[in-house]
């Protein structure tokens, strides 16, 4: 992304240099030049606003914009048999990439399809596709911190 945007800035640049330089040519117009700059530095800097946020969050391993971890905790509360959840931790593997980390609390037999349900859950409906999810029986742990 950040390769793109430079890509774009150095196009707008260059259309700005050949705009500004036919006006100054054709009018003796010289303010257009510093004007021109100034347009072009104000559209890089918004443009790549959001790239330096995305950084700084994919740094320190911030939860991407627009992933609402609660949803998700409730979303996964909601599955059959999942009693609680604890240490649900989502993170940017990339700006287009997601990784999830938690561990679910069940009182189901069938722990094989409850993790493929969970995994499925996280697939489908929040686009995540890294998942690291460990099961633990009802009566295996203490759930203070759920």
């Amino acid at each position: 992304r950040g390769a793109y945007l430079h890509m774009m800035a150095d196009a707008g640049v260059s259309i700005g240099v050949v705009i500004a330089g036919a006006v100054v040519l054709f009018t003796g117009w010289t303010i257009i030049d510093p004007l021109v700059s100034l347009v072009i530095v104000t559209v890089i800097l918004i443009g790549t606003w959001g790239l330096l946020r995305d950084s700084v969050d994919l740094a320190l391993d911030a939860a991407p914009r627009g992933v609402e971890v609660e949803t998700i905790k409730a979303a996964f509360l909601a599955l059959p048999g999942v009693t609680a959840i604890h240490d649900l931790h989502v993170w940017g593997l990339s700006t287009t990439e997601t990784a999830l980390t938690a561990h679910l609390v069940h009182d189901r037999a069938d722990a094989d399809a409850l993790l493929a349900e969970a995994q499925a859950l996280a697939r489908t409906r929040f686009s995540i596709r890294h998942t690291t999810l460990q099961l633990e029986s009802g009566g295996a742990l203490d759930c203070a911190d759920c």
